[in-house]
């Protein structure tokens, strides 16, 4: 079954913060190992990448947030993002990445 709010959760994420979009798509599977997504659900988000990957970052974040606020009505709202002490479901990119 998947898990909508952590999806969208993901996507808005991805559409506010660059950093994380980045390191997304260059390591899906390591950037999203603390999210506990599915493994239906990890496909979803892997054929997204697939299929956005020649959108510059600039522009696959407005798709998302686009997309978002067809769902929803409103814009992304700025999720929070999770601490490297672990209170979160991932570490975030160390400066430089």
């Amino acid at each position: 079954m998947l898990r909508e709010e952590v999806l969208r959760d993901l996507a808005r994420r991805a559409a506010t913060d660059p950093g994380f979009l980045k390191q997304m798509r260059r390591d899906l599977e390591g950037t999203l190992a603390g999210y506990g997504l599915t493994r239906e659900e990890l496909g979803l988000v892997d054929d997204l990448r697939r299929r956005t990957a020649s959108m510059s970052d600039e522009q696959l974040a407005r798709t998302l947030a686009s997309g978002l606020r067809e769902r929803t009505g409103g814009p992304p709202a700025r999720p929070s993002v999770p601490s490297w002490r672990g209170s979160g479901p991932a570490r975030p990119a160390r400066p430089g990445d």
